[in-house]
């Protein structure tokens, strides 16, 4: 994930009072939330339509599951939809000791494979694009398509020291679920969507949790080595959506080129969309995850 140092103190200096001493808002109750056993902890999800093909729906770093609720709503009339939490976010226990995309992708390899899951379609956001990548090189037969959105699926070059060091100082402490937040607000440069201050307050609470803030760090530093030496193994059905107003890229086209001539897939850019284009345009989405499966 592109954090220019410029972005990161800008929101530290201007928000940091509001940071410290906004108040919050009563955390939503979540409704028939489900729990994957880990090793280390519970992994939440919600399960919710019923159908032939099963979608699998991992947020990014610092989301949550609710995050997808409009393109569930889409999606689930004719399919089974299993909306992630990943481990350390959301509902999902923060007791694991460590984070990533490898690590995502373990979890929900094991959950496949628990629940025995045949005709298997992974719609994925920004770091969990990696994981997804991982998962279908493991499991070929189960899983049949992906949806990349916002993707990150390679380390284009090591992470320098100086912004270890600017990640572990703004993402920490009372301010630093304030400041993920704020970062997270401005992924909607055009369109943000009309309850963006509902869900960021929403998101705020969540994150302000005990260990929450630890994860994100761990999840900005981990490495993408083992889902990038993936992407040889996967080919075809693959749909890489990209907002062309990302500004976690510095070229959005550009990346969504590579990503879908690498894996044999085809690219979309959904004009004047930001990091999120599953939120600002789910219909248009909806739409395109359908093509995986009318392809077939």
């Amino acid at each position: 994930m592109k954090i220019t140092y410029h972005k990161i103190f800008m929101i530290f200096l201007l928000l940091f009072p509001y940071l410290l001493w906004g108040e919050d808002l009563n955390v939503e109750n979540t409704i028939q939330t489900s729990y994957f056993q880990r090793e280390e902890g519970r992994i939440a999800y919600l399960e919710t339509g019923k159908g032939k093909r099963n979608l699998i729906l991992l947020p990014g770093i610092g989301d949550r599951k609710e995050s997808y609720s409009e393109l569930v709503f889409l999606l689930e009339k004719d399919n089974t939809v299993y909306s992630f939490d990943l481990r350390g976010m959301g509902e999902s226990d923060a007791s694991f000791s460590s984070y990533g995309p490898n690590e995502t992708a373990e979890d929900i390899l094991a959950f496949i494979q628990k629940k025995n899951l045949q005709n298997v379609y992974i719609i994925a956001n920004s770091m969990t694009a990696a994981s997804a990548v991982y998962i279908r090189s493991k499991e070929k037969s189960r899983v049949l398509g992906l949806v990349l959105s916002g993707p990150f699926v390679r380390d284009k070059e090591p992470m320098s020291f100086g912004m270890k060091t600017l990640i572990h100082l703004v993402f920490r402490g009372p301010w630093g679920a304030g400041a993920w937040v704020s970062f997270y607000e401005s992924l909607f440069p055009v369109h943000p969507p009309k309850d963006l201050k509902e869900k960021s307050e929403k998101l705020k609470i969540n994150l302000k949790e005990d260990g929450r803030m630890a994860a994100v760090r761990a999840m900005l530093l981990a490495p993408k080595t083992e889902c990038e030496a993936a992407l040889p193994l996967v080919s075809g059905n693959v749909i890489v959506v990209m907002g062309s107003k990302d500004p976690d890229f510095d070229s959005p086209e550009e990346e969504a080129g590579w990503i879908a001539k690498t894996l044999d897939g085809s690219a979309k850019i959904y004009e004047d969309a930001g990091h999120y284009p599953f939120v600002e345009d789910p219909t248009r989405f909806s739409s395109d995850v359908k093509l995986l499966w009318q392809k077939n």
